[in-house]
């Protein structure tokens, strides 16, 4: 996380969704965040978007996260081998064909080397009783091999 460097990852996640009244179903998510670092190895924020399959149907969603840095991970060789983070979402604009959604929620995760990370999250929509969990995994598009030797 140097200061200034920008992040563009794809996430894939899989988990559930349970409204107050009804059985639990599966969910799926795709999104694409761009996070740029505001404090170097400590803070990133950014903007969020993706779609999301909560059992029944296809919606999008759009909002904003922030990435706190919690953790170095010991250095393997000569690099450092990752971190552990947390990360907060606001999600305003969840949509499905039925109704707007409004998701706040954050998670925990972990980072090798800018490249790949897990991350599990939980969601709670203020506009409906329903839960969202998911576990998700990250691939960084904006990831830059370290220099030959």
């Amino acid at each position: 996380m140097p200061k200034g460097a920008t992040a563009l990852s794809v996430e894939i996640g899989q988990g559930f969704t349970r409204p107050r009244s009804g059985p639990e179903l599966y969910l799926a998510t795709g999104q694409l965040a761009w996070q740029k670092t505001l404090v170097p190895e400590k803070l990133r924020a950014g903007l969020v978007g993706g779609v999301f399959h909560p059992g029944y149907q296809i919606g999008g969603l759009a909002g904003a996260r922030v990435t706190l840095k919690v953790f170095q991970l010991p250095s393997v060789l000569l690099s450092k081998a990752g971190h552990v983070h947390v990360l907060v979402e606001y999600l305003p604009a969840v949509y499905t064909s039925t109704h707007w959604r409004q998701w706040v929620g954050g998670g925990i995760g972990v980072e090798t080397s800018n490249l790949l990370g897990v991350v599990v999250k939980l969601h709670r929509d203020v506009r409906t009783p329903t839960t969202y969990g998911q576990l998700a995994l990250t691939y960084n598009l904006s990831h830059k091999s370290p220099p030959e030797l």
